[in-house]
């Protein structure tokens, strides 16, 4: 989605709040890794926050969460879980990606050994 942006406007400032620890993952090898084809976790990240900087102009930043929008004021709150701080940033656009959580429907044996519920690393 932030490659895309910046394909569609080479001047913008784009800013990418992740509140995990990857600025990118392959989730399509997420079942090679759970069966053990893929044996180390960090074959699945594809790039880095500097590499997204370099390549397209676009700071991301991990382990930051955004908790608040202020639609009237056009900002964000944003929680830094590695300095432990919470910050206010304005914007002109914004992009929501929430992402989302597994579900686990109930049915019997969900929660057994060797049952997985595949969304992230």
């Amino acid at each position: 989605c932030a490659a895309r942006l910046r394909r569609m406007d080479e001047n913008c400032r784009i800013t990418v709040f992740e509140k995990g620890p990857y600025a990118s993952w392959a989730n399509c090898g997420l079942p090679y890794y759970v069966g053990n084809v893929i044996k180390e976790q960090s074959s699945l990240i594809i790039t880095s926050p500097q590499n997204f900087k370099d390549r397209f102009n676009i700071d991301v930043l991990p382990l930051h969460e955004v908790t608040g929008i202020d639609v009237s004021e056009k900002h964000v709150t944003v929680k830094d879980y590695v300095a432990q701080t919470e910050m206010t940033v304005a914007y002109d656009s914004l992009v929501l990606s929430p992402g989302a959580k597994p579900i686990k429907p109930p049915i019997p044996g969900i929660d057994l050994p060797g049952v997985f519920a595949v969304r992230t690393i």
